[in-house]
């Protein structure tokens, strides 16, 4: 009788472990899919945020351009 309730006790361990090593699996998936998405979206935002940059600074350059013709302008006798 002790040999059938150890060898039961085992059977019932063992199916805990595995029903937990599934769950952890499972788990695992999802943090990897996660993960996957999350870096496409910070890459495409790293992308977007370069893109900005680089308009922002023809916009600056372009500005400046303007205010430099502007500058070499004579300015009207009322100011």
């Amino acid at each position: 009788m002790h040999i059938d309730t150890t060898l039961k006790q085992v059977i019932e361990r063992v199916n805990d472990l595995e029903s937990r090593l599934a769950w952890q699996e499972d788990w695992l998936e999802r943090l990897d899919d996660t993960l996957i998405t999350q870096n496409a979206t910070i890459e495409r935002l790293e992308r977007l945020c370069n893109l900005m940059a680089q308009r922002l600074g023809e916009q600056r350059e372009s500005l400046e351009s303007m205010q430099a013709d502007s500058g070499d302008q004579e300015r009207p006798p009322h100011y």
